[in-house]
């Protein structure tokens, strides 16, 4: 047999398996990422809770709250009878002590001795928390009981951002009483996806209907599904949960564009488009689909463009942040932006 056909003949059939692959990895791509149901959803009933509470601060180096606060001086005298110094109100004069809210959440189960963290703000006319220590102060939930107590040093916020009178405390607080969430019916099992959307339940509850027998699911809303645990779970209901949890879907991304205006960041969904548009913009001129017979500054992308491509342009042109978000905003106006623009 000829070596140069037997050559050609492989380097052909490796072309088309190459081929094969790219079409395969396209596809692929097309289609979404595989992601666990646990990744997207949760089940009802675990739920977090949110703990707060009105602290003190001390250590402020004279840039605490005015002298001159009543709930200031309250507040500190209350603090040093407990220790049992009595002091009228009138006299205490402290430069370096500050009242702040203290807040944290607490987990679905969380148990005596857990770490939480804590966040911190001042409440009066502070001018920094930074080097300050928060005393001892108890965190209660909406119903008056008292969960956590948090206490130690303060990590402000930075002052290029003017936030130095917020700060937090990692593993800042120590649960002291149990928070354990439970299941509201032993044999039904309802799974909340974090992003409501029809196509991502349906999905969901068809993967889980056929992930093993007698499986019955039902997907209600855009945002919930109900699952009847099997006999064979309802004395692990645990081991059914994580068997859920772990199974993998192909979530419907819903097509957005979030923009945060403080921070100049821009996130784009990988299929939002963008319609038949021009924009013109100190002298350049962009068309979506729309041929322009203009030479100088003039750029033209497909109809099939995408935001994404549309802001990589605007920043090879040189156009600031600012600007695109304008830019955006007015395309969206015009109703050529096929998704939902959020800006925060």
């Amino acid at each position: 047999m000829n070596t140069g056909r037997v050559s050609r003949c492989i380097r052909n059939t490796f072309s088309v398996l190459l081929l094969v692959i790219t079409l395969f990895q396209i596809s692929a791509a097309d289609e979404g990422m595989l992601v666990r149901i646990k990744d997207i959803a949760y089940i009802q009933g675990l739920r977090e809770n949110q703990l707060s509470g009105l602290g003190l601060v001390t250590g402020l180096a004279g840039k605490g709250d005015s002298q001159e606060k009543p709930m200031l001086k309250k507040t500190v005298g209350n603090l040093l009878s407990s220790f049992g110094i009595e002091i009228p109100e009138k006299e205490v004069r402290s430069k370096n002590c500050a009242l702040v809210m203290v807040t944290a959440t607490v987990p679905a189960y969380a148990r005596p001795g857990d770490r939480l963290n804590v966040d911190v703000a001042s409440i009066g006319d502070s001018r920094s928390l930074e080097g300050g220590l928060l005393m001892q102060t108890q965190l209660k939930a909406a119903n008056g009981n008292v969960y956590a107590v948090a206490q130690g040093f303060i990590i402000p916020g930075t002052a290029k951002d003017r936030i130095e009178t917020v700060g937090s405390i990692p593993a800042g607080a120590i649960v002291e009483r149990e928070v354990l969430s439970k299941i509201e019916t032993p044999d039904t099992v309802s799974i909340l996806l974090k992003n409501p959307d029809f196509t991502t339940a349906n999905v969901v509850s068809l993967t889980i209907r056929e992930s093993g027998e007698n499986i019955q699911t039902k997907a209600v809303d855009a945002s919930c599904v109900q699952v009847t645990v099997p006999e064979s779970f309802r004395t692990d209901i645990v081991g059914f949960i994580s068997k859920i949890e772990n199974l993998n879907v192909r979530p419907d991304y819903s097509n957005r564009v979030v923009i945060h205006k403080r921070s100049g960041v821009i996130v784009v969904g990988s299929n939002v488009k963008v319609g038949k548009v021009a924009v013109s913009y100190r002298g350049a001129e962009i068309s979506v689909g729309v041929r322009s017979t203009k030479n100088g500054g003039n750029f033209v992308l497909q109809d099939t463009a995408k935001v994404e491509d549309l802001v990589s342009m605007f920043k090879d042109i040189g156009l600031k942040t600012d600007e695109i978000i304008e830019i955006l905003r007015a395309i969206d106006r015009a109703g050529a932006l096929y998704g939902t623009l959020e800006i925060m």
